[in-house]
């Protein structure tokens, strides 16, 4: 695994949204920073989960967790920002060319990965998640 991305990281990353792969696009439009979260998976390691990140308000039907001032400080995002939580890319750390800059721009604390978590954890129990696979 990449040593520099870690639990938390975020990084620049070109996220392919839900909407845009139902139309059949296949890579992201843009860079944007996004959230990486390493979830254990048995003797396969860890499966890394790429949420996006947004300046603008999230739609009421959308599921997000609001970037406070500080967490917003350690990865260099002005607020208001969003982590959106009902659905994030799957992806190689290694081999992935939606990878802008392997470099993370900062990480989030634990604390608040948790709170990112539990809002996931929260979308996927109500049926409303959707896992966008890149590899």
């Amino acid at each position: 695994m990449t040593s520099s991305i870690v639990h938390g990281s975020v990084i620049r990353y070109a996220y392919l949204w839900a909407r845009e792969q139902r139309r059949g696009e296949e890579s992201g439009r843009k860079g944007r920073p996004t959230c990486i979260m390493l979830i254990a998976r048995g003797p396969d390691g860890e499966t890394p989960l790429f949420f996006p990140i947004t300046s603008r308000m999230p739609a009421p039907d959308t599921d997000a967790v609001e970037i406070p001032e500080t967490e917003a400080r350690r990865v260099g995002l002005r607020t208001p920002a969003w982590v959106i939580v009902d659905e994030f890319n799957t992806d190689d750390l290694e081999t992935s060319f939606a990878i802008e800059d392997r470099k993370p721009l900062g990480s989030f604390s634990r604390k608040f990965m948790a709170v990112i978590a539990a809002g996931a954890a929260a979308s996927i129990r109500k049926g409303a998640s959707r896992a966008v696979p890149r590899r």
